[in-house]
């Protein structure tokens, strides 16, 4: 069988938009959290800094010199480039748009793409020929290119490659952590073509000094970012798991992790409650693509389930230390020391502290809980805790559990303020190594892991 093809047939060739200049490039940055707000302040040294988000609350925070999220200062909110807005026409001015926006799971832990994909749109409505969008926002790989170019094009009328360009660069910043800045973390940058990979490294060169990554692709981008949070969630299970296994044989795991910690190539983890909103759920996004290519990643969701039984063990362990004989903790006063999920971090989103508690107040407890720094913006369990603002409130108590370990709590809480409300011998569960050992086994029933 032959083909023939029509030879003088016209056809129109189209010529692609150019890159701007990254050096000068006017950046918009959409959602203005723990990624965001970094990132603009960094682009804001060099040109026209555009930071636009759909809470007009936090807008005006941010006017007034203020971030809830403690990651800027309001020295870095002054800049002279700095802009805030919840108008879509200030878009139109931007060469580069970032997409910082959450990606949470929903009821059943299911992927929730409505935040990248309501971006999206307003993206594809508001943008100009010749711009670059760029997604930080953690997602299995393949949605860039699948879920987010369509969108694109379809909205704007555009076509990626020609009128505008895509990529990735997945976020890396550490909420509460600010010894490691936005800049000093190596970034991965990664392009629908190897021109846009290479204009992504030198625009993101203006804020990162720690490196640049160049991936293969878009794709690889997307895994990579979502393997990170993954290995470390499945470490940290294998820790949580031996944790509950050593403690059923009179072994501390942090002891153990110790020991084995003496050869080079043990890596050390530790046990602990994982919460948030990239450890804690970045991996049911792998779940998800799994499923779809009929595969059923045992091991992500194996981590999954002992990262989320952990709170009940701590409950667990705080009931046999105080009646194992009861059913259940019926009028016993709990005192739980820290409500954000992680140390020194305002953010309470998907905290297992609250997992904590609502397991306590299940088995009858009365719980207070006490945290200065942890921002209550939302509510996220604690069914029956009442929150407290210093430890005498509502003392005396029967227990304390400990779930943090901010600065403030090393610096304001000893064992003097705490047999101050609990009695002599009263059971202390510390899971975050917050009080000496030795001391505090002198005066209470002390466990940390």
């Amino acid at each position: 069988m032959s083909t023939s093809f029509a030879i003088n047939q016209p056809f129109e060739v189209l010529e692609a938009v150019k890159l701007p200049d990254p050096k000068t490039s006017v950046v918009a940055v959409l959602g203005l959290g723990y990624v965001g707000l970094p990132l603009m302040v960094g682009f804001a040294d060099d040109a026209r800094t555009i930071g636009f988000d759909i809470d007009e609350s936090k807008i005006e925070a941010l006017l007034n010199g203020e971030d809830s999220t403690e990651m800027t200062t309001g020295e870095d909110l002054a800049k002279k480039n700095m802009e805030f807005s919840c108008d879509v026409k200030d878009l139109h001015d931007a060469d580069v748009m970032m997409v910082c926006v959450p990606t949470p799971v929903m009821q059943g832990n299911k992927p929730d793409y409505r935040p990248v994909l309501a971006a999206s749109r307003t993206i594809g409505a508001n943008m100009k020929r010749g711009c670059v969008v760029v997604y930080e926002s953690t997602v299995d790989p393949g949605t860039t290119e699948n879920k987010c170019i369509p969108i694109l094009e379809e909205v704007s009328g555009m076509r990626e490659g020609i009128d505008f360009y895509v990529g990735y660069s997945p976020e890396r910043v550490s909420p509460g952590e600010h010894a490691r800045r936005v800049g000093d973390i190596s970034k991965i940058v990664s392009g629908s073509t190897p021109q846009v990979t290479d204009y992504l490294a030198e625009l993101y060169s203006r804020v990162v000094k720690a490196g640049l990554f160049k991936a293969a692709s878009i794709k690889v981008a997307e895994a990579a970012k979502i393997l990170e949070n993954t290995q470390r969630d499945v470490n940290i299970a294998l820790i949580n798991e031996m944790m509950q296994l050593f403690d059923a044989m009179d072994i501390k795991v942090t002891d153990v992790v110790a020991a084995a910690g003496s050869k080079w190539n043990f890596h050390k983890y530790f046990p602990g409650l994982v919460g948030g909103h990239c450890i804690s759920v970045d991996p049911f996004y792998l779940l998800n693509a799994g499923r779809g290519h009929g595969l059923a990643m045992d091991m992500v969701a194996s981590a999954r389930t002992v990262n989320e039984r952990t709170a009940h063990f701590v409950s667990d362990k705080l009931h046999e230390m105080l009646d194992p004989e009861a059913h259940n903790l019926q009028g016993k006063r709990v005192l739980v020391l820290g409500r954000a999920f992680k140390d020194n971090c305002p953010d309470i989103r998907n905290s297992k502290a609250f997992a904590v508690m609502d397991s306590l107040w299940t088995r009858g407890a009365d719980v207070f809980s006490y945290d200065p720094i942890a921002d209550d913006g939302q509510f996220e369990g604690g069914r029956g805790a009442k929150v407290i603002t210093s430890l005498e409130e509502e003392g005396p108590y029967d227990a304390v559990v400990v779930t943090a370990k901010h600065d403030c709590f090393v610096e304001e809480i000893d064992l003097f303020k705490i047999a101050a409300v609990v009695g002599r011998g009263s059971p202390i569960v510390d899971l975050r190594g917050l009080f000496d050992e030795e001391i505090a086994k002198l005066q209470f029933n002390y466990w940390t892991p």
